[in-house]
């Protein structure tokens, strides 16, 4: 019988996408056996990253979840997600985070699901109650290279007795335990209810601010805060230098970077952090004024760039859209299957396995 030598067979195998390496596991033994190693399964995650290939959109519209193909964007598929199988919440889905091809989602705000899609294996964490009189609660989920171990992060956030104190609960859970554990409270005011954490440098970030805010106060004071993964502190990460104060700010992740979004009353502008924690390296990346400005009048948020680099594909909830860096013009894309309203992230397609627990897989329904 004809063999390939295992290096070679291995560079071959780490360019194929997931889906054909576990129909190719099933050839053999030795494939099999290949395939399914750490090492393997991390040198193809690090090739994805690098070559920037097997990504994937995945978004939201109430309980339900659909991918979209990266580098094709034609059509929405709808998911078999594992919380169509655990209707324990009354908040309906929320996709917390994406890191390494794994999911963080949750229905109840005391358990959360760690789901790889491209394997169909999930994990279901311990559950943490919530504590009385929480005004609202947010999430992050990343990876602590150090310990090789994926976190998830939960604000709790309470109201004081008058209208300026508050304070927040933070409790961090660890897939290698399958535990939580409370950690130091948060020391800033969260300016967005239920938004998660935004993934970006080895830690999550979150719009802040260091008072309370009544209803209606502006955001001009706003402060990015950061928890880190490693080491579990919390520090402001430095804003680049404005020429004016006045506008609505968010932050996200693009292309691995932190990113600002920055609303003014006629003016959309994003900022990237080329390097992150370096002041210096804030970079303004995109600037829309009219008559295009309107096409930014909600959330606009970053997905990826154009493999020509010479665009960026945006979305408001509603739509997606290429955003030309140098002409500045913008075109609609269509994509069959796509819920009118929606919530996305972007998910790298990854051989990540679920270690912590014993690993539960799911048959499609219907």
């Amino acid at each position: 019988m004809f063999s390939i030598h295992n290096d070679v067979l291995t560079d071959i195998l780490l360019g194929l996408p997931v889906k054909l390496l576990l129909r190719f596991s099933c050839v053999s033994k030795q494939w099999h056996a290949l395939i399914g190693s750490d090492d393997f399964i991390k040198l193809h995650l690090t090739r994805s990253i690098e070559t920037n290939t097997n990504g994937s959109i995945i978004i939201k519209e109430g309980d339900c979840l659909y991918s979209i193909n990266l580098d094709s964007l034609n059509n929405a598929v709808r998911l078999n997600s594992p919380l169509i199988h655990n209707k324990h919440g009354v908040n309906g889905t929320r996709i917390i985070g994406s890191c390494n091809g794994l999911l963080c989602l949750t229905n109840t705000d005391e358990c959360i699901f760690l789901w790889n899609p491209a394997t169909r294996k999930y994990w279901k964490s311990a559950v943490c109650r919530i504590p009385l009189g929480v005004e609202f609660i947010v999430f992050g989920f990343g990876y602590d290279d150090a310990k090789d171990d994926y976190k998830v992060v939960r604000m709790v956030q309470f109201y004081g007795y008058d209208e300026e104190s508050f304070w927040s609960e933070v409790n961090v859970y660890s897939l290698k335990s399958d535990s939580w554990r409370r950690i130091e409270d948060f020391p800033y005011y969260i300016s967005y209810e239920r938004v998660s954490g935004v993934l970006a440098g080895g830690a999550l970030h979150w719009v802040v601010s260091r008072k309370r805010r009544s209803w209606g106060g502006h955001s001009s004071a706003d402060l990015i805060a950061s928890f880190d993964i490693r080491s579990e502190e919390y520090r402001l990460v430095p804003q680049p230098k404005y020429l004016i104060n006045d506008f609505d700010m968010n932050v996200d992740v693009f292309e691995g970077c932190l990113c600002m979004l920055c609303k003014y009353s006629f003016e959309f502008e994003m900022w990237v952090m080329e390097d992150y924690g370096v002041e210096k390296s804030w970079t303004k990346l995109i600037s829309v004024g009219r008559p295009n400005v309107h096409r930014f009048s909600n959330i606009v948020l970053p997905v990826v760039y154009s493999k020509s680099r010479e665009e960026v594909l945006l979305q408001n909830h509603r739509e997606f859209i290429w955003y030309n860096l140098t002409t500045k013009r913008v075109l609609k894309v269509e994509i069959g299957g796509k819920p009118e309203r929606f919530h996305s992230r972007v998910c790298l397609e990854s051989l990540i396995q679920l270690k912590g627990g014993v690993e539960e897989s799911f048959k499609k329904q219907g």
